[in-house]
């Protein structure tokens, strides 16, 4: 296998996840009903610092003070508002059919709602209303992307309970709170008829955390078992399950003190999307490790994946082995300021033998907490077998904001 390539449908469905909006997941709902700036949970919007994890990790209560949470009938209505607009640009080398876009735009509006219903009873909501699309308007089909309630602390730290559809924990790094406008390759990499595990799942998570083996550690655990593939019937029962250990040494969860490390793992079923490889459920896998390491203002992320899918599930002659992952540094040189770099790479399966790679690099200047300009550029690339080399450059330059 050699390294630096990748199949055209695979890049194709890169540029599609690409030029989708992103937005941001900073949620000024919880900031008025504190009276707190956003930066109480984030450290850079939309990703969360230390005191956010918590917050979210505690079922959206103060940690300590779950006594004195009010209701989201005793606060300011529940209810924010997303949405970015400004430049795009993106161009192909030698991807067939692949036009050139250059365009001002608005990408997209979500709708979001969540607080706390009772003692130790919270919820999370998101809904994206259907948008017709046009040149100045990124359409997004109408969808409920999230819709979970969560028992925290059931008798302890230890268990917590997440129910209805929401962002498993075994994405280490979490796709709606990410800087970067271009994906997490590895995380939107998988078989035509299986999960990729940017998705958000339909089930049941179990979540605790406590005190580890000495002053200064962390353990935590996830445990959830899914509905699972959209291809899968609606009269199949969930047969996906997963299970994510971390471990954090020294102080903060390792967002932006403290250093995170962590393994995951992945058993899901499901159904071929071409009839001609047949219907029945087929297995796959996945495994990763990752860690988040903090030194001052610079943060470190680094994931490893590993894939395995039944044979059926590629219409191959024998099952199908991939990898990658990606490393991402970011720093905050000031407050106002964030900037990040990151490495993707992909190694598909060997009977493709065509493999990836993306450099992106990107920085956000926030105006106030929940508005923010942000300019990126990426490149993805691919080693063809034959003739040359397919590549895709996209340069953004938007205004994000959340109210």
């Amino acid at each position: 296998m050699r390294i630096s390539r990748f199949i055209a449908p695979a890049l194709l469905l890169a540029v599609v996840v690409t030029s989708m909006p992103v937005p941001s997941q900073a949620i000024p709902v919880f900031a008025r009903k504190y009276g707190f700036s956003c930066t109480m949970c984030h450290s850079n919007i939309p990703r969360l610092n230390d005191f956010g994890t918590r917050y979210r990790q505690n079922g959206y209560q103060l940690p300590g003070r779950e006594q004195d949470e009010k209701t989201v009938l005793e606060s300011p209505t529940p209810l924010a508002l997303r949405t970015s607009g400004g430049y795009a640009y993106e161009s192909f080398s030698n991807v067939p059919d692949a036009e050139k876009t250059s365009h001002f735009m608005l990408n997209g509006l979500d709708l979001l709602s969540a607080g706390v219903l009772g003692p130790n009873l919270g919820y999370f909501l998101v809904y994206t209303p259907e948008i017709a699309s046009s040149r100045n308007v990124e359409g997004q089909a109408g969808n409920l992307e999230m819709a979970s309630v969560v028992f925290s602390n059931v008798g302890s730290a230890w268990l917590n309970v997440r129910a209805g559809r929401f962002e498993p924990a075994y994405v280490a790094f979490s796709v709606k709170r990410q800087l970067s406008l271009a994906p997490y390759d590895i995380y939107d990499y998988g078989a035509p008829g299986g999960v990729v595990i940017s998705e958000t799942q339909t089930g049941i998570e179990l979540t605790g955390n406590g005190p580890g083996f000495g002053k200064g550690y962390r353990f935590g655990y996830a445990a959830g078992w899914l509905n699972g593939s959209e291809t899968n019937y609606s009269n199949d029962p969930p047969s996906d399950a997963y299970g994510r250990l971390t471990y954090v040494f020294g102080a903060g969860e390792g967002q932006t003190a403290g250093q995170r490390i962590g393994v995951m793992g992945y058993y899901g079923r499901a159904r071929p999307d071409s009839v001609s490889w047949g219907g029945s459920l087929e297995s796959f896998y996945r495994m990763g490790v990752d860690a988040s390491l903090n030194a001052g203002v610079f943060n470190l992320g680094l994931q490893y994946v590993l894939g395995k899918d039944n044979k059926a599930l590629w219409g191959m002659a024998k099952d199908v082995d991939f990898s990658g992952g990606f490393a991402e540094l970011s720093a905050m040189p000031r407050t106002d300021v964030v900037v990040f770099a990151r490495y993707d790479m992909v190694n598909t399966p060997s009977e493709i033998d065509q493999d990836t790679n993306r450099f992106t690099g990107g920085a956000r200047y926030y105006f106030v907490d929940n508005l923010a300009l942000h300019l990126e550029f990426s490149r993805a690339t691919q080693n063809a077998k034959v003739g040359d080399d397919p590549t895709q450059n996209s340069a953004w330059a938007r205004l994000d904001f959340a109210f």
